[in-house]
Order: structure tokens, then C-alpha cells, then sequence
């Protein structure tokens, strides 16, 4: 891996991307379209499945089940008719709320039709939900059989479709992480998802890495989630951190939390559609912490100038009851040559020093997700 030079990056409203290299299970594509300017804009949002139900025992089934959510409906809409010029949408998992029922995605695409109709391209990280069906009843509410045979039916992505990574315009790398294939209560990472990673973090050329995995490694939502939080990091972070991964994106609690821990900015953005949690663990809290319990998504642009990369993000609450977006979070993240980070915030009162410099505006809003359905 090379030293890294100077980058900026900015998370903003709008997102845009071009040509790009995917990499998934040692396979590459390319896309050689130019962009229209030296900027482009991308959205990142997670947890939009259906809100929680109860079991029916006359319909054998619980009653969110084939149901669409109306709130998922209104924020991606809200996002593609704010973001005109996006063009792409990365997705922190937990999509639909049983993967393993065909009905559940009928009715997450009816959700993003808008989204569909835009064309917009979706990349997005496995979920726990995408594993779980409610077929044989509340019990056995838990990964399938078929684990990822409906979901992998329903997208298309690179690779294995498990986890993958992509460059973008010769300036950023996104590696996709799957926190559920090795999560067995305690996680571990498997042999092949694990050399898979460090060949490709290895491999990598580009000063400025984001990584993108559903389950996050810092969390306020319970003593649990605390407790899965750490082992996600045991086996994640120093992985993380001997690459130099600037930013993590990950979902799984519903709400918005931002930390900065050992060089690494790390964002959990839950709040899509999925009921919203509030926080009830803040044993790992930090003063400089950023945290709120809204609907929202996140809007990052990237801009190139005199060599220097910057990243804009900002992130919007989303108002289901009149559809209003506000600017809710804000802050930058710069990536030195000297592997030196620091983070600006703009619409929060406190600044960070650290080895790279992210700019991240958050705003609780309408988030687009949109899945590009595999037609078989």
C-alpha cells in the first residue's frame, strides 16, 4: 500500500460516482464512463425494513410480514427528488425485515419504485434481517436454510455478492464487509472473507479507504450491543487500522452515532425506515460524540482540487409527518500524506485532531436506498 497523499473528504446532500473498479472473490469490472465535472456525490443510509409487528397465530405469520412501510416509501422518494444527480447509494443492510421471504422484497421494491425508475445504482452491505425468515414461525425467528438464496435471487452485485470492494474515479476505495456469514453470538471472520480482505486491502493503491459493514464496532443502544460492538472490533479494527481505513459506515442500531476511535471515523446510520431506537448504554461514550434518534440519511460530495480530494457530508433528518429534511450533522475528514487525521465539524460545536480529516454533515430526512433487482 502506498503513503498516502493529501485527501479531503466531504460527505454532502448529493452523491454522484462514474467510472469505477469492482473487486469481490479476486473479480474486476471496470466502467469507463467520464464524469461531467471534477465532482461527483453519493448517499449512504441503512435500516429500512419493515417496522416491527406482532405474531398472528390465525394467519401464521406476523403482522408486518408482505406489508410495505410507509416511511421507507416517503425517504426515498424525498431523496431522489432531492438528489436529482445521485448516482450511487450505498446501503449499511437491513433492508427488508425477513430476506428469506420472497413477499417481504415485493413489497421493498414497490417501496423504491421511485428510486427504480431513476435508475440509480445500489451497493450495499449484508444485514441480519436479510438472513432471517419468519416461514416456520416465531421460534425459529433466526438465519434460514437457505441463508442468502432469496436474497442473492433479489440483487445483483459484484463478486460473490457477499462482500466486495469498488474504486471510484481513482480517488477513493470502498471495501463491503459481511458481518453476518461469520456471526455465530461471538464474531469471527472466516478464512476466506478474511484472506479475501487483506488481499485486497494490500492490493489497494488509493490514499483514502471507507468500509462498509452492517453491525457497527462502537454502539450506545444496549449493554448487548455494547458487548457485539466489541467483537466486531476485536477482529475488525486492527485490520482497519494497519490499512488505514479513514471511515466506516454501518447500520444495525437505529439511530445516528458518530465517533472518532484510533484514527478512524466511524458513522452508524440506521435510520431508513426501520422503528427508531433511542440510546440506553453510554458506558463508551465520548464528549465529542455525535449522536440523535431521527429518520435521516446521508449525503456525501467529493470534490477534487489541485490534487487534493474533499469530502463534504452532510446528513438530514427526515420529518415523516410533512416530509421536511433538515441539516442535522456536519463534518470533514482530510487524509494526509503523513497519515495524519483531522476532522472538522460544521454544524457541531467540537473539532478533532486525528490522522485523517472527514467532513460529515448529517440530516435527518428522507434517505433513497435503491436496489438494482436481479432478473433471472
Amino acid at each position: 500500500m502506498t503513503p498516502k497523499k493529501t485527501v479531503l473528504l466531504l460527505l454532502g446532500l448529493t452523491l454522484v460516482f462514474s467510472p469505477i473498479v469492482i473487486s469481490g472473490d479476486n473479480k474486476i469490472q471496470e466502467n469507463t464512463a467520464q464524469l461531467s465535472s471534477n465532482s461527483w456525490h453519493f448517499i449512504t443510509l441503512g435500516d429500512s425494513r419493515q417496522q416491527s409487528g406482532e405474531w398472528d397465530d390465525e394467519n401464521d405469520k406476523f403482522t408486518h410480514e408482505n406489508s410495505s412501510n410507509p416511511t421507507r416509501a416517503a425517504l426515498i422518494t424525498s431523496v431522489v427528488e432531492n438528489n436529482p444527480n445521485m448516482e450511487f447509494i450505498i446501503h449499511t443492510g437491513d433492508l427488508v425485515s425477513s430476506g428469506g421471504e420472497q413477499d417481504d422484497w415485493n413489497r421493498y421494491y414497490e417501496d423504491i419504485e421511485n428510486a427504480t425508475k431513476a435508475n440509480v445504482t445500489f451497493y450495499y452491505a449484508i444485514g441480519n434481517h436479510e438472513r432471517y425468515t419468519y416461514a416456520l414461525g416465531p421460534s425459529t425467528y433466526g438465519p434460514s436454510e437457505e441463508d442468502y438464496s432469496t436474497y442473492l435471487a433479489n440483487v445483483e452485485l459484484p463478486g460473490n455478492e457477499r462482500y466486495y470492494s469498488l474504486d471510484y474515479m481513482n480517488q477513493i476505495h470502498f471495501v463491503f464487509i459481511n458481518t453476518e456469514e461469520d456471526w455465530t453470538g461471538t464474531f469471527e471472520i472466516k478464512t476466506d472473507q478474511y484472506n479475501w480482505l487483506i488481499n485486497d486491502l494490500e492490493s489497494n493503491t488509493l490514499e483514502f479507504i471507507v468500509a462498509v459493514f452492517h453491525r457497527p464496532s462502537y454502539s450506545v443502544r444496549s449493554s448487548s450491543r455494547v458487548y457485539d460492538a466489541q467483537a466486531i472490533r476485536t477482529v475488525l479494527e486492527p485490520i482497519l487500522i494497519e490499512y488505514g481505513v479513514d471511515l466506516v459506515f454501518s447500520g444495525h442500531d437505529h439511530y445516528y452515532y458518530r465517533t472518532i476511535r484510533n484514527n478512524i471515523t466511524y458513522v452508524t446510520t440506521g435510520g431508513a425506515g426501520a422503528d427508531l431506537y433511542t440510546n440506553g448504554d453510554i458506558s463508551e461514550w465520548q464528549d465529542s460524540d455525535v449522536y440523535f434518534s431521527d429518520f435521516h440519511y446521508c449525503n456525501i460530495t467529493v470534490t477534487e482540487s489541485a490534487g487534493n480530494v474533499s469530502t463534504d457530508i452532510d446528513v438530514f433528518l427526515f420529518n415523516e409527518i410533512d416530509r421536511s429534511i433538515t441539516l442535522r450533522d456536519s463534518f470533514s475528514v482530510t487524509s494526509s500524506i503523513n497519515d495524519e487525521t483531522t476532522t472538522t465539524e460544521t454544524s457541531s460545536s467540537t473539532s478533532h485532531e486525528k490522522t485523517t480529516v472527514f467532513s460529515f454533515t448529517v440530516f435527518l430526512g428522507i434517505l433513497p436506498l435503491l436496489i438494482t433487482r436481479k432478473h433471472k
